[in-house]
C-alpha cells in the first residue's frame, strides 16, 4: 500500500518511542497491509519486527483504522519489549506472578475487591516423536491429517528440520533454518 508522510511519521514517533529504552536493538521494521477481504473487518494490518542482539521481537495487529492499528501494535511490542527484558535481567520465570487488585462498584453503591493473580506462561508438557522425511506438501497433507495447525517434519529435499503451519488466511507458511 501507499504510505502517507503522516501516517510514516507517525509510525515513526510511536515505535521510535517504544523502543528508545532498548539498549540492543539493531532495527526496527513496520509494514503496513490491507486485506482487501470483504468479511475481513479488521483489514488494516500492522506489522512491527524489532531486531534485538540476538532476538527478534514481532507485533503483528489488525484494526479498521491504520492509525487504531498502530497503536495497538506499539502497545504490544512495549508488553514484549518488557518480557524481553525481564529475562534479560535474570528474573526466575516459574515464580515470576503480578497481582493487581480490581474494585468494581455494584448498583447497590457496595464496592467489591478481587485479586487477580496472573502467572507468566511457561513449559508445562514436552513431546517427542521420530522426524520424518517427507515432501513440504505431503507434510501439509500430515499435518491436515492431523487437525493441528503446525507439523514439524524433515524436508527430504534438503535434508533439515522445517516446520509448515496454517496461516491466518488458509495458506499455508514453512519455516526453514537459514
Amino acid at each position: 500500500m501507499e504510505v502517507t508522510d503522516a501516517l510514516r511519521d507517525y509510525a515513526e514517533k510511536k515505535i521510535g518511542r517504544v523502543i528508545q529504552n532498548v539498549d540492543s536493538v539493531i532495527n526496527a521494521q513496520v509494514e503496513f497491509s490491507v486485506n482487501k477481504n470483504p468479511s475481513v473487518p479488521d483489514n488494516q494490518i500492522v506489522e512491527v519486527t524489532m531486531f534485538a542482539k540476538g532476538t527478534v521481537i514481532r507485533a503483528e495487529v489488525g484494526s479498521r483504522d491504520m492509525y487504531a492499528s498502530l497503536d495497538l501494535a506499539a502497545d504490544k511490542l512495549e508488553r514484549q519489549i518488557r518480557r524481553y527484558q525481564q529475562k534479560l535481567h535474570g528474573h526466575d520465570r516459574h515464580h515470576r506472578q503480578k497481582t493487581a487488585t480490581a474494585v468494581s462498584v455494584e448498583p447497590t453503591g457496595v464496592s467489591v475487591a478481587e485479586e487477580v493473580i496472573e502467572v507468566e506462561p511457561e513449559i508445562v508438557r514436552s513431546k517427542s516423536y521420530p522426524v520424518e522425511a517427507l515432501a513440504p506438501d505431503d507434510a501439509a497433507s500430515r499435518m491436515e491429517l492431523l487437525g493441528h495447525n503446525f507439523y514439524m517434519f524433515q524436508n527430504k529435499y534438503t535434508t533439515q528440520v522445517n516446520v509448515i503451519y496454517r496461516r491466518k488466511d488458509g495458506n499455508y507458511g514453512l519455516i526453514e533454518p537459514s
